[in-house]
């Protein structure tokens, strides 16, 4: 059994699980979240904001206290989309992680793609062929694969973060604003999905916070729960209702969902829109809703020496 800690700078959260993992399993010992917006403006102006950054070193400064107390083996800390996208991404992620003598990793598309699908199904060996979406902040992944073989990964520049920022600036959004959205993402997608990779498919797993909140929404909790959410089911005309409610409402009315995380009111309506789009293009009826995910696939990873 190895104890390791990963720390996600995502495109809108910050996040940090560490673990004991044996043998491919892994068991939750600290889970955090915090919304840090790192991909604040990054869409525009190619690089990153100031600010964010502030936010991001005080939350990794807090989460390094927790590793130290922990006795972590191995640590990592991961970047994705935002940091991709920067031109002074992999400066700030050495930086960040060497002054706490991290590891650190800046993921192609397609390795974040594979890290997701060995996250969210490490213990669903049995269930045939899987498709894995994970909507973030700055991008969307989608791998498949069966029995822990992976024959298809894509990173699309599609998150609720990015499409907010780009087409959303209205508040509540209007219909003409979630038409071009809608129109981009649909481009996107036949543009650089080829819709025969996404055939065949015994069960469609997503991960990250737009489809754990829509899961909570969908269940009516008075407060977040993960061990209802992982594994609850989303059909598409589930989702589609709750977009519909979502875009009619303003922010201030979204803050109010107890069940969407701090950070997320202002983007979830974005992320609820390419779920959508994702299921309508795939053809899928409906999604397996997982709290395990990146963290959960690079613990993994990390404890085997794979990262």
């Amino acid at each position: 059994m190895t104890v390791v800690a990963v720390i996600d700078t995502g495109t809108n959260s910050t996040r940090l699980l560490v673990a004991d993992v044996k043998d491919g399993v892994v068991t939750e010992l600290i889970r955090q979240t915090e919304a840090t917006r790192l991909g604040e403006g990054v869409d525009e102006a190619g690089r990153l904001n100031q600010e964010a950054l502030t936010r991001v070193r005080r939350v990794v400064d807090h989460y390094a206290e927790m590793i130290a107390r922990s006795e972590a083996e191995k640590v990592v800390i991961l970047a994705t989309s935002s940091v991709r996208d920067s031109v002074d991404g992999e400066e700030f992620l050495a930086g960040l992680a060497g002054s706490h003598y991290f590891s650190w990793r800046l993921l192609t598309g397609a390795e974040e793609a594979v890290l997701s699908y060995v996250g969210a199904t490490f213990a669903l060996a049995d269930s045939g062929r899987i498709m894995l979406f994970d909507v973030g902040g700055g991008s969307t992944e989608i791998a498949v694969g069966k029995g822990g073989g992976i024959d298809y990964a894509c990173s699309l520049k599609l998150g609720c973060v990015r499409i907010t920022e780009r087409f959303f600036q209205s508040d509540p959004i209007l219909h003409a604003e979630i038409n071009t959205a809608t129109e981009f993402i649909d481009v996107t997608l036949r543009t650089e999905v080829d819709p025969h990779d996404l055939r065949d498919i015994q069960k469609t797993v997503a991960v990250a916070g737009t489809v754990t909140s829509l899961a909570a929404m969908d269940l009516e909790l008075k407060s977040y729960d993960r061990d209802a959410v992982h594994g609850h089911l989303l059909s598409k005309e589930r989702i589609a209702d709750l977009f519909t409610r979502l875009a009619g409402m303003n922010i201030a009315q979204r803050i109010t969902i107890d069940t969407i995380e701090k950070g997320r009111a202002d983007v979830i309506t974005a992320g609820a829109l390419i779920v959508l789009r994702l299921m309508q293009y795939g053809e899928i009826g409906a999604l397996t809703v997982s709290e395990n995910d990146i963290l959960d696939g690079a613990a993994i990873k990390l404890a085997a020496g794979e990262l």
